[in-house]
């Protein structure tokens, strides 16, 4: 039985992917830019509900709060579609109306040492959940929008992937187990390779123009960055003591489960693609 749990598992992983995989591609198939936007604003949105339905229970949050922040999310994000060089200050102003409504919505229900770390972490889930990946979006209008897009998913997945792989044959040395005790400094590695591996060929053979050292480099630090953005989750969902974000893919658990580090590496990418086609720059 104890083998058979980790075969089962693996193959719910692969079986929900690949169909994840494949509704994706069907979508940006027969949908073009517009279908990437319908699933990047799906991504988003349910990101928005699973992060305000486990973000706050641990801190004695009122019902009332969870609702504040999904509905300040999706006013962050609707006001982010047609003003996104104004990204900071409809930040500014959802998390400062979120903390202002936290004190109304909790006073004299809510102990202080509650009631802090429960703003901050509002705070932090429009930055993770809406500005973060809202930058996909932008991604997708510049010009071979679809390759970087196709890029960004490389980078992340391929390390996710090579991390998973590398760490169940040769993890031994955890890093960091009192946030994810699976985690392997082998694992790290051998994501970081795959990230590398497989972002450098994708470019060299859609955008042969683009340095490869240069692209290598920035999909180390990409890699990078995306685990740091899993182990950043994985924190919060410790903290809130639930072992998934939500159920919607089976064997990875919800959007956050799977999308943590996409959410994370967006602005990355988005601003590499500009870095390396400064003509491409909106401002």
């Amino acid at each position: 039985t104890s083998m058979a749990e980790p075969r089962n598992n693996l193959i719910k992983r692969v079986a929900s992917a690949l169909i994840a995989g494949l509704i994706a591609l069907a979508v940006a198939y027969l949908g073009g830019k517009v279908g990437l936007y319908v699933l990047c604003t799906i991504a988003i949105v349910l990101g928005i509900r699973e992060y305000s339905r486990m973000a706050f229970s641990h801190w004695h949050m009122p019902k009332s709060v969870t609702y504040l922040f999904w509905a300040l999310g999706v006013i962050f994000y609707y006001l982010m579609i047609d003003h996104f060089e104004q990204g900071l200050l409809w930040f500014a102003l959802c998390s400062l109306s979120f903390s202002f409504g936290c004190l109304w919505l909790t006073r004299n229900r809510v102990g202080n040492e509650d009631l802090l770390p429960a703003i901050a972490l509002g705070s932090f889930g429009l930055l993770y959940c809406v500005l973060f990946p809202f930058f996909c979006i932008e991604l997708i209008k510049l010009d071979l929008g679809s390759v970087w897009f196709l890029f960004l998913l490389l980078v992340v997945f391929a390390g996710d992937t090579f991390a998973y792989l590398g760490g169940r044959s040769f993890g031994k040395r955890k890093f960091m187990p009192q946030i994810s005790p699976n985690k392997t400094w082998e694992g790290s590695v051998a994501g970081l390779m795959g990230s590398a591996i497989l972002g450098t060929t994708h470019l060299l053979f859609s955008m042969p123009d683009i340095s490869w050292y240069k692209t290598s480099i920035f999909c180390l630090v990409c890699g990078f960055v995306a685990q740091s953005g899993d182990l950043l989750m994985s924190l919060i969902k410790r903290v809130a003591q639930v072992k998934d974000s939500g159920g919607l893919m089976p064997g990875h658990g919800g959007i956050l489960d799977r999308l943590d580090g996409i959410f994370i590496a967006c602005p990355l990418v988005y601003f590499f693609a500009l870095y390396v086609n400064p003509s491409l720059w909106p401002f």
